[in-house]
């Protein structure tokens, strides 16, 4: 339904004759923080009611930018300025700062300075030296499996006794439980060695210490309000200035502090810190981006029976590895196996020095993987349909709790997930497990999921996690109750734009940009993840030609070409549905990731697309009348021109050829005359 709009300010009335609501969004915005109010009004003449006010959210949006400064950037750093202004608009500003991040230079912090990493490595050293026999206690997920490995790895190489323990998900739960130190005591364990578990652990390690099992405690999770009474090398409570370690980070560095930083053993350990840095979703910036990044490098030539049986499997090519593939191949193989109650096989699969024996291990993942897809897949669609029957109210909320007693716990983390990206909230998944109801969290990225639940504690039995992902449990008879708290929490702490996707843009580009020297030179601001996303570049009032459909359907392909230059081939991974609408609008907006594109022998720059947006209106209209002003020389500049350029630094010397869309100014102009006028 067309919607006449009056332009008042920063308002846009609207009439409505139906009563349902509707959401109005503009095609791009300014900046982050620009909002636009749509009144809903229903009826005719003087009796109109309000219906509703929404805000509307902008598909796409790109910061503010110093041009000057990134053309300074890009004569210091020997880059195109295009790369300069992706630095720039990151925070990369200056030369050395943002040679050090390109470098991905490790700031080699202290490890001492990591919570009582003194103390911890002399209880170590002690119980090694008197032959007392050390279990390394772990986690079942990539982060956990691959900590306990380090442990086991590092206390070998300093000559321990050693054995490893990983609870299993259905029987212990994550953590450390009282039955199993209770069992490890009892079968002459002296010291228990938790990594990425233990930090919310107090009475079970006070019970230890009555039967005399000491303990040491290595953890990156939020603490509670009380500490266990041992030695603790955690990211919090801690004087170390990065604290976003994941569990196996946190092994590394105490490694580091037991063998030294320089040691063969720690180093070749990277490859194990980098698939667990990547898995964990841990902001990849400062001194986790320098061990991805290393770790990467590691991994590739890794000498780990294990792992490279894992990446044949995968279809991962060891050259060729990168956050990517291990986030989407190698990790869910290995997290399947905790998912699906068998996380001993994985481990299993790291430690091993045998080749025929890593292979049956990555076999029996690859297996336990296509369970796990099967079964994610069936809950998902069932969660879908729940939240699609909700009330609508209830669909408004800023966050969901659903629950079923059919749910599969070792997969309803992952779902909360895909769920979480699909409605852009916060979603926790519940479900019955044994005689409990155990459920898992996961979070957007302005929501503290972590204190989401320690406001709603009163309804739950334990919780734990972080700010991205969490796990609790509860009785049956509180969810509701607990599922309103959340919701409401939620509704208070997030604002309603969050709720829709925003694609964020780095750069604004024209065809002539999309070279395979771009692509390259992008890509030295990987490993790309959490705190630090693939760079999204985007062509304004491009076609879309001859669009097709690859892959039975599920995704789009077409070449890009911008006022008749060609940049390139495109492909849209799981947007085949958008092929009808491709072939009717005129020009789009395409938001890219450029890549190189190996195929049949040759490499060609691809645009790997994340959205298609029409152009604004007025826009062909606006650029060329201030193209027709620029070529009329300064004289003929109006003063919105005069701003525009000066922007984009084209009044000065020497000035290269740059997008309208990256001044402001522009893009205001262009935002006024998109605005339709009342019928």
């Amino acid at each position: 339904m067309r919607i006449p709009i009056a332009r008042t300010s920063k308002t846009l009335a609207a009439k409505v004759s139906s009563r349902r609501p509707f959401l109005i969004r503009t095609g791009w915005t300014t900046a982050a923080s620009d909002r636009v109010t749509v009144v809903l009004s229903v009826g005719g003449g003087a009796s109109d009611r309000l219906r509703t006010v929404i805000c509307v959210t902008s598909p796409w949006t790109i910061g503010p930018l110093d041009v000057r400064r990134a053309r300074k950037l890009a004569l210091a750093l020997g880059v195109s300025e295009i790369t300069a202004s992706v630095l720039v608009r990151r925070g990369h500003a200056e030369p050395d700062a943002a040679r050090r991040f390109l470098d991905a230079e490790n700031p080699r912090h202290d490890p001492a300075l990591l919570g009582d990493m003194e103390i911890a490595v002399g209880r170590i050293r002690k119980a090694i030296a008197d032959g007392v026999r050390i279990c390394v206690h772990g986690d079942y997920d990539v982060d956990g499996i691959c900590a306990t490995a380090l442990g086991v790895l590092f206390l070998r190489e300093l000559g321990a006794d050693v054995l490893w323990h990983l609870p299993s998900r259905f029987e212990e739960g994550y953590g450390v439980s009282r039955d199993t130190l209770a069992r490890l005591a009892d079968d002459g364990v002296g010291l228990v060695l938790t990594v990425d578990c233990g930090i919310t652990a107090v009475e079970e390690v006070a019970e230890a210490r009555q039967r005399g099992l000491d303990v040491v405690v290595t953890d990156h999770h939020r603490p509670g309000e009380v500490l266990p009474d041992c030695p603790i090398v955690a990211t919090r409570p801690s004087a170390y200035p990065f604290p976003e370690l994941c569990g196996t980070g946190v092994v590394y560095k105490l490694g580091s502090a037991l063998l030294g930083a320089d040691h063969p053993a720690v180093e070749r350990s990277l490859d194990l810190v980098a698939l667990a840095t990547i898995a964990d979703v841990v902001p990849l910036v400062d001194e986790n981006r320098a061990l991805a990044s290393a770790g990467l490098r590691v991994l590739a030539s890794t000498s780990r029976p294990g792992l490279q049986a894992l990446m044949r499997s995968a279809h991962v090519d060891p050259a060729a590895v990168d956050a990517g593939a291990v986030g989407f191949r190698l990790a869910p193989r290995i997290n399947a196996a905790g998912r699906l109650g068998r996380p001993d096989i994985a481990l299993e699969l790291v430690l091993t020095d045998d080749a025929d024996e890593a292979r049956r291990h990555a076999d029996a993942l690859e297996e336990l993987n296509r369970d796990r897809q099967a079964v994610e897949d069936r809950i998902l669609r069932e969660a879908i349909e729940v939240v699609e029957s909700m009330p609508e109210p209830r669909q408004r909320r800023r966050g969901y709790v659903l629950w079923s007693a059919d749910w599969h716990e070792g997969v309803i983390g992952i779902v909360a997930s895909r769920l979480a990206e699909r409605f852009h909230r916060p979603v926790v998944l519940v479900t019955h497990s044994q005689d409990a109801w155990k459920g898992s969290g996961r979070s957007i990225a302005s929501f503290d999921l972590h204190g989401a639940l320690s406001a709603c504690s009163e309804h739950l039995g334990r919780f734990g996690g972080h700010k991205a992902a969490a796990g609790l449990s509860i009785s049956e008879e509180r969810i509701p109750d607990f599922a309103d708290a959340f919701a409401a929490y939620a509704d208070a702490h997030i604002d309603p734009d969050d709720t829709f996707e925003v694609v964020h843009v780095d750069a604004v580009v024209s065809a002539r940009d999309l070279t395979l020297d771009l692509a390259e030179e992008l890509q030295r601001l990987a490993p790309f993840g959490l705190g630090n996303p693939d760079v999204t570049l985007l062509v304004p009032a491009a076609e879309a030609v001859t669009p097709s459909t690859v892959g039975e359907g599920k995704h789009l392909r077409f070449r890009v070409r911008q006022h008749g230059r060609d940049a390139g081939s495109a492909i849209a991974f799981g947007q085949g549905r958008e092929i009808d609408r491709l072939r009717a609008v005129g020009l789009v907006d395409v938001a890219f990731r450029l890549k190189e594109n190996h195929w049949n022998g040759t490499v060609a720059p691809q645009l790997v697309v994340r959205r298609i947006f029409d152009t604004a209106e007025g826009y062909e209209e606006l650029r060329a009348r201030f193209v027709e002003l620029w070529r009329g020389g300064e004289p003929a500049w109006t003063p919105e021109a005069r701003r525009v350029f000066s922007e984009l630094a084209l009044d000065e010397d020497g000035a290269a050829r740059r997008q309208l869309l990256e001044s402001e100014s522009f893009r205001a102009l262009l935002s006024d005359a998109a605005l339709p006028r009342a019928a």
